[in-house]
């Protein structure tokens, strides 16, 4: 059976641009799509509500919200499987239970009430430290964008990184995209501690040996794509500067961005770290965040 998608809907304007883009992501990949609305308690009958006719009336209006983004999802993209689903509990927990074996994982970046702040409060990062597949973030203006067919990775060498090159090909390839590969390094501040580096590397500069592991990563990564026989037209780029400006940088010319959950140096800490937060709230376009002890699907 094809691994559904699964996107969390709590009746706001942000959340249903999550269940349209993910309506889209559906439709292209022939998956069924679950709108997940979470409500109530989970270790209590109905969640909560009770059996009586005021509990389940409740309980149908509840069900009403779920079933409202289902039909924006089919309005979105005629011809989707989208249902509506109510999750009992916590809405991290819920969301991580119903997407247990999904292709994918899809929040809005901000929302009402529990959705609020997605991806810095307490529900999105449990929901992303928990999921059991990748988990995509999508900003309230992602479908006013024109498409262009890009897709831009943030690698970094890390076995983390290697996850997300892979994913973001196989997401190039099912959209027949660019694949943009994209490694930073960081110019060495000013300070006493670059007489002490002359001392012990006088041959090389802070600058060049930065520089010098970008392009050592990039060849690795070119490694690891030809090991899997991507057949897809990539770009590469090292690019100066820091991994969360020059991946929202990129954003504004791409469909997707891909970031790995844990790496190393520039991409070091995502999701849960600075990095992955300001990626997140500054990205253009909706970020796929996967993790190297996950199944991608």
């Amino acid at each position: 059976m094809t691994a559904p998608i699964v996107v969390g809907y709590d009746a706001s304007e942000q959340a249903a641009v999550a269940v349209r883009w993910a309506a889209g992501e559906a439709a292209r990949s022939g998956r069924e799509l679950l709108v997940v609305h979470a409500w109530g308690f989970a270790d209590r009958p109905g969640g909560g509500a009770g059996h009586s006719p005021l509990g389940e009336a409740v309980l149908a209006g509840v069900q009403a919200v779920a079933d409202e983004g289902a039909a924006i999802a089919r309005a979105a993209a005629p011809g989707v499987a989208a249902t509506g689903v109510v999750g009992h509990g916590s809405p991290a927990q819920a969301l991580v239970d119903h997407a247990r074996d999904a292709r994918m994982l899809v929040l809005g970046r901000h929302g009402a009430g529990w959705f609020s702040g997605a991806l810095t409060g307490s529900v999105a990062t449990g929901a992303v430290q928990r999921a059991s597949c990748p988990v995509a973030v999508v900003p309230a203006d992602a479908l006013e964008h024109a498409r262009t067919d890009v897709v831009v990775v943030g690698v970094d060498g890390s076995a983390g990184s290697d996850t997300a090159l892979l994913a973001a090909a196989a997401e190039a390839e099912s959209r027949g995209a660019t694949l943009r590969v994209v490694t930073t390094w960081t110019a060495a501040e000013a300070s006493s501690a670059l007489s002490y580096w002359a001392v012990a590397y006088p041959t090389v500069t802070p600058d060049e040996m930065a520089l010098a592991h970008a392009e050592r990563v990039q060849e690795a990564a070119r490694t690891v794509l030809a090991e899997r026989g991507a057949r897809l037209e990539v770009s590469w780029e090292v690019t100066e500067g820091p991994a969360p400006h020059v991946l929202a940088q990129a954003s504004t010319g791409a469909d997707l961005v891909v970031v790995g959950a844990r790496g190393r140096g520039g991409l070091a800490g995502l999701l849960l770290g600075s990095v992955s937060r300001n990626v997140v709230r500054r990205s253009h376009c909706p970020v796929l965040v996967t993790r190297a002890d996950i199944d991608q699907g």
